[in-house]
This record gives C-alpha cells, sequence and structure tokens, in this order.
C-alpha cells in the first residue's frame, strides 16, 4: 500500500499525521513505525472502517487515564489502568518499565482448550444460562515486519478497524477489528452488540447457540446504557463479515441525559468492557473462571483501543484479530463464545478461521 503524508493535514489535526493511499509515497508510513521502534518510542497507527486516511503518532511516554487527547489503550481486565499516548508532549509519563507485559510462553493446546471448554460448561450447568469467552494463544518463533503487516492488514480488510500500538507497558500489538466498543460524536453515542460467529457467506438461518450469544450481549450493552441514564437505542440485527467469518451485529445508540465528563466516560467504559462479547454473562463469574482455566495472562486482548479528542469525540475498537509483537516471536490471541451449546471440536475450528483474519496478513523479516 502506498502512503504519503499531508503535512497541511498534520497541522489541522493539533498532533498525530495523517496518510492517505497514494502510489507515489513521499514518506513511508512504514519508515515512521520502524523507527519508533528502534527509537524505543511509544507509538500508535490506526485506520478507520472503510476509510483511506492512516493515522499515525509517537510518544516519549505515556500517562494514566483517560482525559488527555491521544490514543487510549485498555486492557482486558477492568479493573486495570488505562493508558494514553498523546498528541502532545505531556509529563510527567509513567515509568518505563511498570507493569509490563509479554508474550506468554508457549501456545494453547486443543487438550487444553477442550478441558477449559468442559469446566466452563460446567460451571454454566451449575447457574443455568449464561456464556463464558475461552481464549487460546498460538506462538510463533518468527521476526515480524509490523510495518508491512499493518499495510497488509489495511489492503485486506477494508472494513476493519486496522491498528498498532507499542508502549514499554503494553508491548507492541497489532490488529484488524470488526467490533466498535463505542463511539462518540457531537454527543450521541454508537455502540454495537457483535456476537456468533459462522462462515462467511454461510446460508440459511443461524442457529440457536449463535443467536442466544447474541441475544446476551444486546441486552448486556442496554441494561448497562440504561444504567448510565443513556436511553438505548436498538436497531435491527444482519449478518455482518468479518474476513472469512460473519457475525450477528445489532447496532445500538443512545443520546446521554447529561453531557459526559471524562469521569463518566471511564465510568460507563469499565462498565461495557469487557463486554459479554469478550468476556461473558454473568461477567465476575466469567472473569474468575477465566483466571483460573487459562494458561495465560490476556493483557490487552479483549480491552479496547483507539483515538480520544474529548468527552464528547472519541472512538474505541474491541482489541482482537489481534497478535502481540515481541522481537524474535508472536503471539495471536483468538476465542469463542460458550454456551451449554458449545462442542469443544466445533469452537476450536472456529478460533483457527478467526486467526486466519492476522495470520495470512503477516509479513516476516529476514
Amino acid at each position: 500500500m502506498g502512503i504519503r503524508f499531508d503535512k497541511d493535514t498534520r497541522r489541522a489535526t493539533n498532533g498525530p499525521m495523517i496518510f492517505f493511499s497514494d502510489p507515489s509515497a513521499e514518506i513511508s508510513l512504514g519508515e515512521e513505525i520502524r523507527g519508533a521502534i528502534e527509537s524505543r518510542l511509544s507509538f500508535y497507527a490506526y485506520r478507520r472502517p472503510g476509510d483511506m486516511m492512516i493515522t499515525y503518532g509517537s510518544s516519549e511516554g505515556v500517562v494514566e487515564g483517560i482525559g488527555v487527547p491521544g490514543f487510549v489503550i485498555a486492557p482486558f481486565m477492568p479493573d486495570a489502568p488505562y493508558l494514553t499516548i498523546p498528541y502532545k508532549p505531556v509529563k510527567p509519563f509513567l515509568s518505563q518499565i511498570s507493569n509490563s507485559y509479554h508474550c506468554p510462553r508457549y501456545s494453547t493446546t486443543p487438550q487444553e482448550h477442550a478441558s477449559e471448554i468442559r469446566e466452563i460448561k460446567e460451571v454454566l450447568a451449575d447457574i443455568g444460562s449464561g456464556k463464558i469467552i475461552a481464549a487460546r494463544v498460538c506462538i510463533e518463533n518468527r521476526n515480524v515486519d509490523v510495518a508491512s503487516t499493518f499495510s497488509e492488514l489495511s489492503k485486506r480488510h477494508p472494513d476493519a478497524f486496522v491498528f498498532c500500538f507499542s508502549t514499554p507497558q503494553t508491548g507492541c500489538w497489532i490488529g484488524a477489528s470488526p467490533e466498535l466498543l463505542l463511539e462518540s460524536h457531537q454527543n450521541k453515542l454508537v455502540t454495537m452488540a457483535l456476537a456468533g460467529t459462522r462462515a462467511a457467506n454461510s446460508s440459511g438461518d443461524w442457529d440457536i447457540k449463535n443467536v442466544e450469544e447474541q441475544n446476551i450481549v444486546t441486552k448486556f450493552i442496554a441494561e448497562t446504557f440504561s444504567y448510565h441514564n443513556i436511553p438505548p437505542q436498538i436497531d435491527d440485527t444482519y449478518s455482518r463479515q468479518a474476513g472469512k467469518v460473519e457475525h450477528l451485529c445489532t447496532p445500538i445508540s443512545g443520546i446521554p441525559q447529561h453531557p459526559l465528563t471524562a469521569e463518566a466516560l471511564t465510568s460507563l467504559l469499565r462498565d461495557l468492557s469487557p463486554t459479554p462479547a469478550l468476556c461473558g454473562l454473568p461477567r465476575d463469574i466469567a472473569l474468575k473462571v477465566i483466571r483460573k482455566t487459562e494458561n495465560f495472562d490476556r493483557g490487552y486482548y479483549g480491552g479496547f483501543c483507539g483515538p480520544y479528542r474529548s468527552p464528547s469525540d472519541f472512538s474505541f475498537y474491541v482489541n482482537l484479530r489481534c497478535c502481540l509483537v515481541e522481537e524474535l516471536k508472536y503471539c495471536i490471541f483468538i476465542g469463542g463464545g460458550i454456551t451449554l451449546r458449545s462442542n469443544s471440536e466445533s469452537e476450536w475450528a472456529e478460533t483457527e478461521i478467526k486467526s486466519s483474519t492476522i495470520r495470512e496478513s503477516m509479513h516476516f523479516n529476514n
């Protein structure tokens, strides 16, 4: 993908660089990313769904919380700190070595994944219903070309939020997310319930297991909006393609009864994320099961990331269809929703298909 830097647009955005698709590239986004990695800077790059623009920025460090304009990064666990790579120099930065996240030690085996699913179904049988996400990791010992992988993801997945970010605290992540967590423009909040998975372009109606998953997520988001005094507007559900799979998608929106502050937004986000599509429901039970049964820390997989300018102007997407990149290896994170109707072989096959989003876009250094 050819990319050029537009200087006038950079001034207009008050910080980040903006790149456009252009075969006569004047400045390469790849050079910016490689330079940031070599200089050990915190950086981010993203392309919104359906857009031609790629936004890039870097910083000497990160700050904690949401409030400073910048690129926000949130972990999976709802009680862990949010981070922001600021658009403009801001101090003090967090310590370079605080809470550093690293690649899990080894890949999940089919037997371990099946065992986790059995334990999940036992818990669900005890409580009578619900859903819990079983995740796994796949680790490969190869040196990833982050910039080229980002460009390949952008070409292959025009309707996804393609992202890359790196900080000393989080490590380097790259992915193409189909799932909007929450965005706001002119004080209207927009999100989606995205759950259920099957092969893209499948014929016939969705099965009961997937419909139940979708209903769980939709109800959770609507109730969370209502709890925060945001009357939810629920639109019709449709099938949405994401690479080699498709999901059930229900758009949900709402207008807050009072303008959001940074504190109110943070409270809403902590109640929304992780959603039942990435964690499960009841959430407290799902979190306990995930901590007990998974042999790795999810880190920033299943959290969210995206640009923030103010409590009424932001776009946050769930960190999924992603991988963590280290110097000589990378780790793909994938998961699926488990209900009492789930089958371990089918769930493993589903995660294999989901992993193709990132796997087929990988570029490597020699």
